[in-house]
């Protein structure tokens, strides 16, 4: 067990950047999908959604057992996103940009080493486009492909809490969506996210470098009514081993969590309010809380 008393802060600073660099150069585990987002859109429609996300991280994790309790992080984050809808000859297509705005606190143990940072995160790109988009049997199968550029605020000294990660990185995404009775749909998708090299980390400046980490998730969505709606989705995360200059640091996520959805439209509008945490966690922060409120209107 990590101690609290001040001598021991660097050493504790120094082994939870050994386990944690992984979990703060990106902003997500997974590309996470809405419920209904399978579905494909009609052409031809610009799309603006505001998100913002509130999430806070205690214990540390290292090979599933609690390595210190004595750890805290607070985060927050304004998302904007642009989307807008086509076709790619006769398939449904849409294409997004988004980039956020927020801050990571290190608190409790962690205050003593590393410093709040606030700013812009890193803006991430997609593609999407259906082969399958059946309206009528409301059955649906998409690819997409993602690309994250390192646009974001980062300090090497203050490494791994930043709002960017100083990389890049793309992902691979599909999946699918099908009805189980009047109203109540499934989803389910996979994704593969692939890191480039951050050449700056830390205050050594070393080489950060982290295999790829993959995503399952599945979901389930039912509509009251064509104005309310209700969502549940459970997510599991394996790979994303990192090294820094050749040494393994034996960190990779293994990672269950969950999300609740509601979801109500009104004429100015969509407004959506989720909720989520960690179930289990093989290393890192163990999230005990993550609220996501959205506002989606077209334009």
């Amino acid at each position: 067990m990590i101690k609290s008393k001040p001598p021991n802060l660097w050493f504790i600073s120094a082994q939870i950047v050994f386990l944690s660099a992984a979990f703060f150069a990106i902003p997500a585990h997974a590309i996470d999908l809405q419920p209904g987002e399978i579905k494909a859109p009609p052409p031809g429609l610009n799309v603006a959604m505001v998100s913002y996300q509130m999430s806070e991280r205690g214990d540390l994790y290292a090979s599933g057992n609690v390595a210190s309790n004595a750890t805290q992080i607070k985060a927050s984050q304004l998302q904007l996103r642009y989307s807008h809808t086509f076709l790619t000859g006769a398939l449904p297509s849409v294409v997004y940009v988004q980039t956020p705005i927020g801050y990571t606190h290190p608190n409790r143990a962690l205050a003593a080493a590393y410093d709040n940072k606030s700013g812009v995160g890193d803006t991430t790109l997609a593609y999407a486009f259906w082969p399958i988009a059946n309206h009528e049997t409301q059955r649906y199968f998409g690819f997409a492909g993602y690309l994250t550029l390192p646009t974001g605020q980062y300090d090497h000294s203050n490494a791994p809490f930043n709002m960017g990660g100083n990389r890049f990185s793309y992902a691979l995404q599909s999946g699918f969506q099908v009805p189980l009775a009047p109203n109540l749909n499934v989803m389910a998708a996979l994704d593969g996210v692939w890191f480039g090299q951050n050449e700056d980390f830390g205050p050594a400046k070393k080489t950060l470098r982290q295999e790829a980490l993959y995503t399952a998730q599945v979901g389930l969505s039912y509509d009251f009514c064509e104005r309310y709606s209700l969502g549940a989705a459970y997510f599991y995360t394996e790979g994303g081993e990192s090294s820094v200059d050749h040494l393994k640091r034996n960190d990779t996520i293994e990672l269950q969590r969950y999300q609740l959805t509601a979801s109500s439209k009104f004429s100015f509008g969509k407004i959506v309010v989720q909720y989520g945490a960690d179930l289990k966690s093989q290393n890192g922060f163990f999230e005990d809380s993550r609220l996501i409120v959205r506002y989606i209107t077209l334009f």
